[in-house]
């Protein structure tokens, strides 16, 4: 095949692939959401997506000790208020939770918090995620 071929061949894929883009892109969803993501570091890290009709919030952590209780809260943003929220203790070692809100309201702003609450009644420590607009 001629470079002249070869151009025309490359000229029609990249049509074809742009006009398909195009048509693709038209057909958007009402619940699409933006940002997410993970804040911290490995020990107390969080992080928001959304997928399926839900938001879930993910908290991953590396404690030494088992000596606190952790709080994992979706904020909504939108309301200022807490849209869902749950408590159990810290355990040692390397783990992942995750919990999801099933009715999340599209065109809010949704953050995920873990408050790690220390023994015996020393304060807590807290990291947010990024926002999610669902």
């Amino acid at each position: 095949m001629s470079v002249k071929g070869i151009r025309r061949v490359v000229l029609g894929l990249a049509t074809t692939a742009l006009a398909g883009g195009i048509a693709l892109t038209g057909a958007g969803t009402a619940s699409a959401s933006s940002g997410g993501g993970c804040a911290g570091p490995g020990w107390k890290q969080t992080c928001i997506s959304a997928g399926g009709g839900q938001v879930s919030a993910q908290v991953n952590t590396d404690f030494a000790s088992n000596n606190c209780t952790e709080q994992i809260i979706i904020w909504d943003y939108t309301t200022g208020s807490q849209a869902l929220s749950t408590s159990f203790p810290c355990r040692s070692g390397q783990y992942s939770y995750t919990y999801s809100l099933t009715n999340p309201t599209p065109g809010h702003d949704y953050k995920a918090e873990v408050r790690l609450y220390w023994q015996p009644g020393s304060g807590y420590d807290y990291q947010l995620s990024p926002d999610l607009w669902y």
